[in-house]
């Protein structure tokens, strides 16, 4: 059995109802970080929507990331990882017989920042190509979370597509979390990093320079990109079914909110970011809006540029039919019970 590596207390205690959550069926899920990933799970727990499916949800984060988090779930500590499906995939890949289960953010999460020096000394601005923008990291010092995470592949992926080489063009560095890669974007050892909102935004709130808008599906090749999903072992999903669709109701519930009422969902939010000034959280909630799905259900394609996503980074290449990844089989039977909802399923 995997250890629980770190529970980060206050967004536990806040994901359990305050009546009676002896009486609730819990539920734990990992995580793989904290943030604007996540909102929909944040606006089903604060409108009271796993409350009312008996649910009482649980969250464990895992600092080292996808990889840890999806081992918790393998190793039985955690009942759904939630993150990037190209973990799965990759597990899949390996005979682990996991599958996504729910799509929680259908477009890109994570972006590039750098600083507007630099940006002015290549010529890119909103405006520029986005080959041009891509090509503005030549010769910069990028920080990514850690070698192999998703900031990693995706300043790989950025940099391959503009015909840079990620190994010799530019330099890489590990960084760490947020914190870290503030400090080092103000204090100049960085140009540049690639993270999701709010830090991001706050970088750009200092006068760095967003390379482009993946949240509004700027960049065609990761436009519509499966970014964030619900992902479970299969047995889990076949012994836990009744579970599995109250999960997903809830869930649903939420990304039709956000779709139909953003501010009131917004305000579900905020308490989450507490401690986020309030012009750096409205900014980072406008640039993720447009990343959440009305409904939960999980398209191919999404998945399928997990894959290629995957493919175009890394050394050891996957052949994998992208149906084995996911399963649209809870949210079809949940579709029914949620048919007031304009954010049906497709």
């Amino acid at each position: 059995m995997h250890k629980r590596l770190v529970i980060v207390g206050l967004l536990c205690a806040a994901f359990l109802p305050a009546a009676q959550a002896q009486d609730l069926t819990k539920v734990t899920l990992a995580f793989p970080s904290e943030g604007f990933l996540y909102v929909p799970i944040y606006v089903a727990q604060k409108q009271g929507y796993f409350a009312e499916e008996g649910l009482n949800v649980e969250v464990i984060v895992f600092q080292k990331g996808g990889s840890a988090a999806l081992t918790a779930v393998l190793g039985r500590d955690a009942d759904a990882y939630v993150g990037l499906p190209a973990v799965a995939v990759r597990a899949r890949s390996k005979g682990q017989n996991v599958q996504a289960f729910a799509a929680v953010q259908t477009q890109f999460g994570s972006t590039v920042v750098i600083d507007g020096e630099s940006a002015r000394k290549a010529g890119v601005s909103a405006a520029s190509p986005i080959s041009a923008r891509a090509e503005a990291l030549k010769g910069l010092k990028i920080g990514v979370t850690g070698p192999g995470s998703t900031t990693d592949m995706l300043v790989r992926y950025l940099a391959k597509d503009a015909g840079l080489n990620p190994d010799k063009d530019f330099t890489i560095m590990p960084i760490g979390g947020a914190p870290n890669m503030l400090a080092a974007f103000s204090q100049g050892s960085i140009n540049g990093f690639s993270l999701s909102p709010p830090t991001v935004t706050t970088a750009a709130q200092q006068g760095g320079f967003v390379l482009m808008d993946l949240a509004k599906g700027e960049y065609k090749p990761l436009d519509g990109f499966l970014f964030t999903a619900m992902i479970a072992r299969e047995d889990w999903l076949s012994s836990n079914k009744a579970t599995a669709e109250k999960l997903v109701r809830a869930i649903w519930k939420a990304e039709h909110l956000i779709a139909s009422e953003p501010d009131k969902a917004r305000e579900s939010v905020r308490p989450y970011f507490a401690h986020t000034d309030a012009a750096i959280f409205d900014a980072a909630w406008m640039a993720s809006l447009p990343s959440y799905p009305a409904a939960p259900r999980i398209e191919k394609d999404g998945v399928e540029k997990n894959i290629s996503f995957m493919n175009a980074v890394e050394n050891d290449p996957v052949t994998l039919d992208p149906q084995q990844v996911y399963t649209n089989t809870i949210v079809d039977a949940v579709a029914p019970t949620v048919s007031t909802l304009k954010g049906e399923a497709k």
